[in-house]
């Protein structure tokens, strides 16, 4: 299969749904986080792909939208660097979640 646009490994596929065979190799759901899914620096690996039991990098045609000021965006269509600042901010919040679920757990446990 084409696809539309080049995969720049950002890995926001990933985070945005798991796949079929992360699903059934780990006994996941589909928006759990998986994982095989690791990033360096920017780029995401996926440990099934390395071990072949799914296609990557073959192309970006997530059919998903990107809104900034007021306007939407195709997210396959934008360029590479955006696509990897989207991806770096959906990180830094989920990130922050966890460690404010985190803080609140440890502060109910000395209560």
């Amino acid at each position: 299969m084409k696809y539309p646009n080049p995969c720049c490994r950002c890995g926001f596929c990933c985070l945005s749904e798991t796949c079929p065979a992360g699903m059934e190799v780990y006994g996941i759901g589909k928006h759990d986080k998986c994982p095989a899914l690791r990033f360096e620096k920017n780029k995401a690996t996926c440990l099934l792909a390395t071990a072949k039991m799914v296609p990557v990098g073959d192309g970006c045609c997530i059919l998903a939208r990107a809104f900034k000021d007021g306007q939407v965006y195709d997210f396959a269509n934008l360029p590479k660097e955006l696509k990897v600042n989207v991806v770096q901010s959906m990180r830094k919040e989920a990130n922050d979640a966890l460690l404010g679920n985190q803080h609140h757990e440890r502060k109910n446990r000395s209560c």
